[in-house]
């Protein structure tokens, strides 16, 4: 009876936290994607893939935040409303109220396992897919006449006349890539066409000549063409544009096990794919080390002290974070245990949760 009694006060405050950080989530995405989600070919529906891609993220990263923050809400008000005094004037020990937040706790780690290992590395594989679709196309239509398009690196392209369905007349194309020997295309016709290269694009013109001027050899070459192709690599806008790029959040606990198989099979270190493999399970677990922390904090709360949760909560993910970078980085350099980089947060929490709730114990709730 206890037990459901704590975990509906918990799951209450706990599923209202979920929905507001996922809305925080997506308007902090949303402005840090402005240079590509408010771009010229941007529909409904690429918003629409773009923030289900985002979703899993969201759960994964709001899901331990609101768990901890509800623990420190919805336990504090027992404790402010002084019901943990009577309880405890009962003969109920303090170890009782963690049971509560534990079983929401360990179910939490069962949802963040399975997203963890399904929807969140999908979601930011689709991601990626869906902003550099979005960066391409806003390329395409950023062009227009009369005017000089220069976002790309050492490509500068004009075209005197852009029809409705993306093709130019009287196009010219210079391709400064390579500095000792630079090109200078002219067609009649052009567009562009996506090749099979996912960051890539291809500048296609028709009925032109093109220039080369060699600096070494002081020679001037001129060829006409019927077609030509210039292919873009337009990776480094996608990096530029693109903040979602998370290599270990796209991998699964089986594909971290498969890399660290293929990188012995090759006689390479299998530091990354190990750092990988335990972080995940470190994320997993995160919400039972957030029970055991937040329980006896919340215990101890004093009256009028619900803002210090906020900060606490906050401060409370920063360190836990820091823990997992600093460690992780030592262990990529060989320095620290692989097995225990990405655990020493939850370690450290459940250390100090059980150390604060057998001082509880010992003192009791004033």
């Amino acid at each position: 009876m206890l037990r459901r009694y704590l975990f509906r006060e918990v799951l209450g405050p706990f599923l209202g936290w979920v929905g507001l950080l996922c809305v925080i989530f997506f308007v902090m995405a949303f402005l840090r994607s402005t240079d590509f989600l408010l771009g010229s070919a941007v529909t409904a529906a690429d918003v629409v893939r773009f923030t289900l891609a985002l979703l899993p993220q969201f759960l994964v990263q709001g899901i331990p935040v609101s768990l901890l923050l509800a623990i420190l809400l919805g336990l504090g008000r027992l404790s402010e409303d002084r019901e943990v005094v009577a309880m405890q004037a009962l003969g109920i020990s303090p170890f009782e109220f963690v049971r509560g937040p534990l079983m929401l706790g360990a179910l939490l780690s069962l949802v963040l396992g399975v997203l963890a290992n399904s929807l969140q590395p999908w979601g930011m594989r689709t991601l990626r897919r869906v902003a550099h679709d979005i960066i391409r196309r806003n390329l395409v239509s950023d062009v227009k006449p009369g005017v000089f398009h220069d976002e790309l690196r050492d490509l500068t392209l004009y075209a005197q006349g852009v029809d409705g369905g993306g093709r130019w007349t009287n196009v010219f194309l210079y391709d400064g890539r390579d500095p000792e020997n630079p090109l200078l295309a002219f067609g009649r016709r052009g567009t562009v066409e996506n090749p099979d290269v996912l960051e890539q694009v291809a500048f296609v013109l028709e009925d032109g000549s093109l220039h080369q001027a060699r600096q070494d050899t002081e020679e001037y070459s001129l060829v006409t063409f019927s077609r030509a192709d210039f292919r873009a690599d337009v990776g480094e806008t996608f990096f530029r544009k693109n903040n979602f790029r998370s290599t270990r959040d796209e991998q699964t606990v089986f594909d971290a096990l498969e890399a660290r198989r293929a990188a012995l099979s090759r006689g390479e270190s299998p530091v990354d794919a190990e750092v990988t493999l335990h972080w995940r399970l470190g994320q997993v677990l995160m919400p039972l080390a957030f029970a055991v922390l937040g329980t006896p904090l919340a215990l101890s709360r004093r009256r009028g002290a619900r803002g210090w949760s906020f900060f606490f909560t906050v401060g409370a993910y920063l360190a836990f974070y820091l823990t997992w970078r600093t460690a992780s980085q030592f262990a990529e350099r060989g320095e620290f245990p692989v097995w225990l980089s990405g655990q020493l947060p939850n370690v450290l929490f459940f250390t100090i949760g059980l150390l604060l709730l057998w001082r509880v114990t010992r003192r009791g709730v004033a």
